[in-house]
């Protein structure tokens, strides 16, 4: 009792001044939640008495059903801790930008961008990145660094509200790219329509939630199979400037490939994921130009960077201009690998004929790409 009494001493102490939110949380990971509270009156320092004692009343009620960690968060990243089991405080300062960006600049920031962060649940409802989501968070900031040139020749070629930036994410799971991209042409001013589509209904549900709650206009999802989505381009009312497939599994990855070239779209980016087929095809063949067909883990690797390969073949020989670059460190995630492609011409009919011949040759032909 003494322990809460001193807490609640503090925590009016702390709330008479400028803060931007208060988060309470259980011990050892056991999540956290964020106070509602009037954040305007709150950062001018101007909540009334009775707002604070409704925010005492809450955060009390808080400590007593497990969440025994107060946080009250100030514009500037500081935070004054205080701890429900000793009823003690300590403040901790605000980390370097640098630092809170995991050790360098990026174009996605903790404090720019951190109500999205929040939101996706990369960052923490106190500000702060925890471990286990840093990876996410270089991932996907580094992503859009990278989309940042194809979007920035759209602009070149001219957009606005009549005819915005499209963008058609496939397969997009939880929709992380998307909203930071999306989040990001809202900064840069940048009028868009992205549309994300996935075959799960509660993937689908729960990135719709999440774009109203932020309140990101242009941004929609529906449920759709890569394969269905050639229709897509109404939804985005035109033709794709940019489409996207992150990971999508297994033939996915070849199926958006060419939903992307179907739907006419400027350029892609394709970050591939696993991929049997052509490891299947090779086996059966029982032969082939390299040992690497005569054994399992050899022919495993060997089939999926060839499949990778082959991708990027069919590519270039239907007009497109194809970058092959590891878009983060190995220790983020193996599936690193980025297929950066722009469309700069025609189908070349000698080349798409060599595509055919070599897959011949090879024992090996991804179905989804015809």
């Amino acid at each position: 009792m003494r322990s809460l009494t001193r807490l609640k001493q503090n925590l009016r102490t702390a709330l008479g001044a400028p803060f931007v939110r208060v988060v309470v949380a259980r011990t050892a990971g056991g999540g956290d939640r964020v106070i509602p509270v009037d954040e305007a009156a709150a950062a001018a320092g101007s909540l009334d008495a009775a707002a604070i004692d409704a925010l005492l009343v809450a955060s009390t009620a808080a400590v007593r059903d497990g969440f025994v960690k107060v946080t009250v968060v100030r514009a500037d990243g500081s935070r004054l801790v205080l701890d429900a089991r000793h009823g003690g405080a300590r403040e901790v300062p605000a980390a370097p930008e640098e630092k809170r960006m995991a050790g360098k600049a990026r174009g996605l920031r903790p404090d720019d961008n951190g109500p999205l962060l929040r939101l996706l649940g990369i960052a923490n409802a106190d500000g702060t990145i925890s471990a286990q989501n840093a990876k996410k968070y270089k991932q996907a900031s580094h992503l859009v660094e990278l989309l940042r040139p194809a979007w920035e020749t759209a602009i070149a070629r001219g957009v606005s509200e009549e005819a915005p930036l499209r963008v058609l994410d496939l397969a997009c799971g939880n929709a992380y790219l998307s909203f930071v991209l999306a989040d990001a042409l809202r900064a840069a001013g940048v009028p868009f329509r992205l549309h994300g589509v996935d075959a799960r209904d509660d993937l689908v549900a729960r990135c719709t939630e999440r774009a109203q709650a932020f309140g990101l206009a242009g941004l929609g999802f529906s449920r759709s199979t890569i394969a269905e989505a050639a229709n897509l381009g109404d939804l985005l009312g035109g033709t794709p400037d940019l489409v996207l497939a992150l990971h999508a599994c297994d033939r996915a990855t070849d199926e958006a490939i060419r939903c992307a070239h179907e739907l006419g779209a400027v350029s892609m980016f394709i970050v591939p994921c696993c991929q049997a087929e052509l490891a299947t095809q090779i086996r059966r063949a029982r032969s082939g130009p390299t040992p690497a067909y005569r054994h399992g883990n050899l022919l495993r690797e060997h089939a999926a960077t060839l499949t990778d390969a082959l991708r990027v073949d069919w590519l270039e020989a239907r007009g497109w201009s194809v970058d092959v670059v590891e878009f983060v460190d190995a220790g983020h995630t193996p599936k690193n690998r980025l297929l950066r492609c722009a469309r700069v011409g025609d189908a070349d009919p000698e080349a798409v004929a060599a595509w055919v011949t070599r897959c011949e040759d090879l024992h090996a032909r991804p179905t989804a790409l015809g």
